[in-house]
């Protein structure tokens, strides 16, 4: 049974910063980590794949939970793959048998995760797209989700026991959230396909929520009141409920935390959440 759950960002199939836990956390079978998109441990679909997982199994003894981000390929084009019920997030995951810690949430979904209400949106448009084409890196073509998959992952929210959510984890994040302070230099953003962005601010339209947390932007910070955006750094999930839990009832965050240039416009908007 998993006891300490935490949640990191994207790695890259670089995850240099699993050597900097400490021994007990490496060790720790009642631990998982969820890594909120572009986690690159299905990305060559060949042994280089497979030499990373029995890497990543051998050293360490946490579970790993995979939110889809646009550098991962498709679930249904890695061989082994099939849907398992998980206990500890009380619903279905992809998983291969030969490395059971390893396992990948659905492209959308409600999970059960520590007692909290968690709903899972993965997917992004990859802003490296033609330079991958053109230099024989991959791209897979679905890494957002379709009009289909949109469309029946709004009805399914809708349709669910309730529209209130604890924890809302994304790869990206919605359009009016966007941390245009890190756009890449060179990157025409007029080309940019937004598409996920849009329907995530669809889906934050019509849902209550608590926390948000999302990846892809590649930095470590608050974004907005109880919006978190991470990269490398690894934080306790109690940790994080607690800080906006107390933020709610104070209105005051620990000096040392990194904020956004948009925070403070965000706190304007609190009222969205309700």
């Amino acid at each position: 049974m998993i006891e300490h759950w935490f949640i990191t960002g994207d790695c890259h199939r670089d995850f240099s910063r699993f050597k900097n836990y400490d021994k007990k956390m490496q060790e720790d079978k009642h631990a998982a980590i969820i890594i909120l998109g572009d986690s690159g441990i299905n990305w060559t679909l060949d042994e280089y794949d497979i030499q990373l997982k029995n890497s990543l199994t051998q050293h360490y003894k946490f579970r790993i939970y995979c939110v889809k981000g646009n550098h991962d390929a498709p679930i249904r084009d890695v061989k082994d793959m099939h849907l398992d019920y998980d206990d500890d997030v009380h619903g279905f995951v992809y998983m291969q048998d030969k490395w059971p810690n390893i396992r990948y949430f659905k492209d959308y979904g409600i999970y059960w995760i520590d007692g909290l209400r968690v709903c899972v949106i993965g997917g992004a448009y990859s802003v490296d797209k033609y330079y991958r084409l053109q230099n024989g890196y991959r791209w897979f073509e679905n890494e957002q989700l379709s009009k289909e998959e949109q469309e029946d992952c709004l009805w399914y929210l809708r349709e669910s026991f309730s529209d209130e959510y604890d924890l809302v984890l994304t790869h990206t994040c919605p359009i009016s959230w966007e941390p245009t302070d890190l756009f890449l230099n060179g990157i025409d953003q007029s080309q940019v396909d937004k598409t996920m962005e849009i329907f995530l601010e669809k889906v934050f339209a019509q849902i209550k929520w608590k926390v948000a947390c999302f990846g892809h932007y590649h930095a470590d910070r608050i974004e907005r009141p109880y919006v978190e955006q991470f990269y490398q750094d690894t934080e306790n999930l109690v940790d994080i409920m607690s800080r906006w839990k107390k933020y709610a009832e104070t209105g005051e965050l620990d000096w040392w935390l990194v904020k956004s240039p948009n925070f403070y416009m965000g706190m304007n908007n609190d009222a969205s959440r309700d």
